[in-house]
């Protein structure tokens, strides 16, 4: 599928990015494609990146859809009650931002059950679109970037440096946890 989709360009990237989001996860397949496009045709490298995140947000937005129609069944079949549970409070607790470092980070995480949580627990539209958005944009515009930098060496770096990126994220995550909690804090003091 990617040797077919790398014929497309950057249009390929978005058909693998939509079902790599909807349907059947290919871990890291859009960021090795990305990265490839990036680094064989540098002038598109920012196009593809913009096309891999609206693939990835409009696939993502398909299962978040049918997960919000009756996905409990969906969740059940790929997470136990136990995490199904854990999966609920962490959307009730943290809201969108139970996306976030899935969707940035180019680890294997389970990116999925958190997007059918999100439409089984009925997570806003709006702030679902936003979380993977961000999330998606800082990860392919930033490997574009890398990608143009660093040419043939990206994937080293990447995978040389993913404490650093994982650490990157999280202090981000806790950044906007915080600007969460103080925002809601002033709402309630009125």
């Amino acid at each position: 599928m990617a040797q077919s989709a790398a014929i497309l360009g950057p249009w390929g990237l978005f058909l693998v990015a939509f079902g790599d989001s909807a349907f059947i996860p290919i871990p890291q397949g859009v960021d090795f494609l990305l990265i490839a496009q990036a680094i064989a045709v540098p002038s598109m490298a920012y196009p593809a990146a913009a096309l891999a995140v609206a693939g990835s947000l409009l696939g993502s937005f398909i299962l978040y859809s049918m997960a919000r129609r009756g996905g409990e069944v969906m969740l059940r079949k790929k997470a136990s009650s136990k995490g199904v549970e854990k999966i609920r409070q962490q959307v009730d607790e943290y809201g969108a931002l139970v996306l976030v470092l899935p969707t940035m980070l180019p680890v294997p995480l389970p990116m999925k059950l958190f997007v059918i949580g999100a439409g089984v627990f009925q997570m806003k539209r709006l702030h679902f679109l936003l979380a993977v958005g961000l999330a998606r944009c800082v990860r392919y515009f930033g490997e574009a970037f890398i990608a143009l930098r660093y040419g043939e060496q990206t994937t080293d770096i990447l995978r040389d440096n993913i404490g650093v990126g994982l650490a990157a994220s999280v202090l981000l995550i806790a950044m906007f946890f915080l600007i969460h909690r103080w925002s809601t804090a002033r709402v309630s003091e009125g």
